[in-house]
């Protein structure tokens, strides 16, 4: 048998396979491939929390401000740890923090299917879950990107930057939502929390198969304190951040559409779709659309050559995929609210 695996004089491990050719080329590297689908059963998990708690929050009485409650704890637990999640993903092992992150998940996630099948599931514990699953997501994607360009080479970075554009809409606002729909549909929220707990499970075993990536660090940082170099880090980071106007806009841009925009479609579609005597089916179809649009937009923008004033075409089609927005407010229809 011939050898198919190569390993490049300081890059990753690459297997010759057949089908990894042009988008799919970053699946010849054999640590890509565990990497890519733990990320994969966790955008299919997030998916599914998304329907699994919009209709238990409805199931335990609650309206849009109880779902607000509970949803708000994840964004926060996001928020107060991303920021410390991409300077640790700089100094520990990123499959160490991987792992770790998963773990948590799992126990969590664990926790409240169980209350929820055993019928003692509060709105607290919903939120209180919330913020512990938003840290554990603010230190795994910046774990994730900083590991990636170690298990690809360069040529392949973009490619593998395109699967995970693909699979993000997919998974997380299509897939995700139709299968926790299925089972809503099918059983109660409840266990759709267990299927969340499930595929939080599946991306831990996956990342078993990754093997331990050595940490790639500066050498001109190797002798600082690490506290004090985490932090410096991390001054550095604001600093950029508030000096280059560009990017600071684009942030608050992006702050001020998901504060407008995203958040009033998490929390009051679900209620217009049941005020129009709706379910968690209707609510997963209107979000495979948006998943099936946002698709179709990542692989034909991947197509385009990237326009030479990217920054204000990306600013202006977030203001106009808002004008969509206009139906949600004027039907109760929710083939017409999906189409939008």
């Amino acid at each position: 048998m011939p050898d198919l695996s190569t390993t490049p004089a300081g890059g990753p491990s690459v297997t010759t396979v057949g089908w990894a050719r042009g988008p799919l080329r970053p699946f010849r590297h054999r640590q890509y491939r565990p990497l890519i689908g733990a990320a994969a059963f966790e955008l299919l998990g997030e998916g599914v929390w998304i329907i699994a708690v919009v209709w238990q929050v409805i199931e335990l009485g609650g309206g849009p401000a109880a779902l607000s409650f509970a949803v708000t704890g994840y964004s926060l637990g996001m928020v107060l740890t991303v920021l410390v999640g991409g300077v640790a993903a700089d100094r520990v092992p990123q499959r160490r923090i991987l792992m770790t992150t998963a773990t948590v998940r799992v126990v969590v996630l664990a926790v409240i299917a169980g209350l929820a099948l055993a019928g003692a599931l509060q709105l607290w514990h919903l939120a209180a879950g919330g913020v512990v699953l938003g840290m554990a997501v603010g230190f795994y994607f910046p774990a994730y990107s900083a590991l990636l360009p170690a298990v690809v080479e360069p040529e392949d970075l973009l490619a593998a930057n395109g699967v995970e554009g693909f699979l993000r809409p997919t998974l997380q606002h299509a897939g995700g939502p139709a299968l926790a729909s299925l089972v809503v549909a099918a059983a109660s929220p409840a266990w759709a929390l267990a299927l969340v707990a499930v595929c939080q499970l599946g991306c831990l075993l996956t990342l078993l198969l990754l093997r331990p990536v050595a940490l790639r660090r500066d050498p001109a940082t190797l002798g600082d304190h690490p506290v004090r170099a985490a932090l410096a880090d991390l001054r550095g980071g604001v600093h950029y951040m508030v000096t280059t106007p560009w990017f600071l806009a684009t942030l608050l841009f992006a702050c001020l559409m998901l504060l407008v925009v995203v958040g009033p479609m998490e929390v009051l579609i679900p209620f217009v779709v049941e005020g129009s005597g709706g379910g968690a089916t209707d609510h997963a179809w209107i979000l495979a659309a948006y998943g099936v649009g946002s698709a179709v937009a990542s692989l034909g923008m991947s197509m385009l050559r990237l326009p030479r004033r990217y920054l204000t075409v990306m600013n202006v089609m977030w203001g106009v995929a808002c004008l969509p927005l206009l139906v949600v407010g004027l039907t109760t229809s929710v083939p017409a609210i999906a189409v939008a």
